[in-house]
């Protein structure tokens, strides 16, 4: 297990997010206060004990694993992880890691498939990611006309105003980055810079352990919330729009080291 690692500014963010407190948080619940005082990422105690379970449990009538097909030592296979949202040509679309773990599950497990928003679908995406920590994100963006139509609707999708209080994803990480909203400073959601404030590449950290809320999230369900706040209607979990949109911000964080799940406010 990787002992948990945390920045000047994840101190700050911490600081605010506890109040400076010692007492446990009320957002968070006993286990896993108990186990962040260890200086434990609860994130990977359920990637490990939750997904790698699931990782290794045979199901369906074929009684197969996903470790019957891979090998979580194989780098070939670990080196594909961080090449999701990805292309298929069985389906001529673009997939996020969560629907390919469906198509397996149907095709090669012959069983009903886990929901995109269950548990176990988190989790093995989730478990995943964790073993996948250290290698490259490398998502295609223009290799086939499928692939680029993804990617240009992401960026509109990315880019749209609308709901409420009439914001989009630009408006908060881009056009407002350096403010502060809800006592978080705005910031890119990629590798570069803009208005002088370093990106996060976000991508890099999804799935993540929220500490307010003591759960781990997909990005799709992370773009959900953010909706939300916004006053927009949320876009469906594996909707066109949704997996275009992780496609267009995974693609902002090309290069960037894979280091999940995240610990994030």
């Amino acid at each position: 297990m990787r002992i948990l690692k945390i920045s000047m500014s994840g101190v700050l963010t911490i600081l605010t997010t506890f109040s400076i407190a010692t007492a446990q948080p009320e957002a968070i619940s006993p286990e896993d206060w108990a186990l962040y005082q260890e200086g434990i990422n609860p994130g990977e105690v359920f990637a490990e004990e939750i997904g790698g379970e699931l990782f290794n449990k045979p199901m369906g009538s074929e009684k197969k694993s996903c470790a019957s097909c891979h090998n979580p030592d194989d780098t070939k296979f670990i080196n594909q992880i961080g090449k999701y949202p990805k292309y298929q040509k069985e389906c001529n679309k673009v997939v996020s890691l969560q629907q390919r773990v469906q198509m397996c599950q149907a095709k090669y497990q012959k069983t009903k498939p886990f929901s995109l928003k269950s548990e176990q679908n988190v989790a093995l995406v989730t478990y995943l990611k964790y073993i996948a920590s250290g290698t490259k994100i490398d998502v295609d963006t223009s290799s086939n006309p499928v692939v680029k139509d993804y990617y240009e609707y992401g960026k509109e999708v990315f880019r749209t105003k609308r709901g409420k209080r009439y914001l989009s994803c630009q408006v908060c990480h881009e056009f407002a980055a350096g403010r502060r909203l809800r006592m978080q400073w705005l910031k890119p959601l990629g590798n570069g810079s803009i208005n002088g404030v370093e990106g996060t590449a976000a991508a890099a950290h999804w799935p993540g352990y929220r500490m307010t809320k003591s759960k781990v999230f997909t990005i799709e369900q992370r773009f959900q919330q953010c909706m939300k706040n916004a006053g927009m209607k949320k876009l469906p979990l594996g909707s066109k729009e949704m997996v275009a949109l992780e496609l267009y911000i995974t693609s902002l964080s090309n290069g960037a080291e894979i280091n999940a799940p995240g610990l994030v406010r």
